[in-house]
């Protein structure tokens, strides 16, 4: 399956005093994800969405699980992956595991839209050129196993 990897070395900053990671401080770390899979994978910086683009890409809908804690010094390795494209939003999924223990799972819709009108706006076509290099298979997505 194709997927964008980022890591995130788990800091008290992120726990609760139990030592345990904050269930919001989660998405915080989610928007880190999408933030650098933008500038690194896509060469599409928020800083160019928010700023000369004039776009916006907030989240419509969003759906967390949450199978075992993390704890202060866990390495989360997490991976975002495109489940669908669509012309002017995406549905992608995002995990983070520690070793082979899956620990978050997160999908949900982003929609691509202009900043001040919020109209939404198609995928320009190079970022969506690029955005299928992240596109899980039909297959994957119908939860079916798929041939390597």
């Amino acid at each position: 399956m194709p997927a964008y990897q980022y890591v995130h070395d788990v800091m008290l900053r992120d726990c609760e005093p139990s030592g345990i990671v904050f269930l919001p401080r989660y998405f915080d770390m989610v928007h880190t994800v999408i933030e650098n899979w933008l500038d690194e994978a896509l060469d599409w910086p928020i800083s160019q969405i928010l700023g000369s683009d004039g776009l916006t890409m907030p989240f419509v809908n969003i759906n967390a699980e949450f199978p075992a804690p993390s704890r202060l010094g866990d390495r989360l390795t997490w991976r975002l992956s495109v489940r669908e494209l669509r012309r002017s939003s995406l549905w992608i999924e995002l995990s983070a595991t520690t070793g082979a223990e899956r620990r978050v799972t997160i999908t949900g819709t982003l929609v691509l839209s202009e900043a001040i009108a919020l109209r939404t706006r198609r995928w320009p076509d190079p970022i969506a050129e690029r955005i299928k290099e992240y596109l899980v298979a039909a297959e994957a997505k119908s939860g079916k196993q798929v041939a390597e």
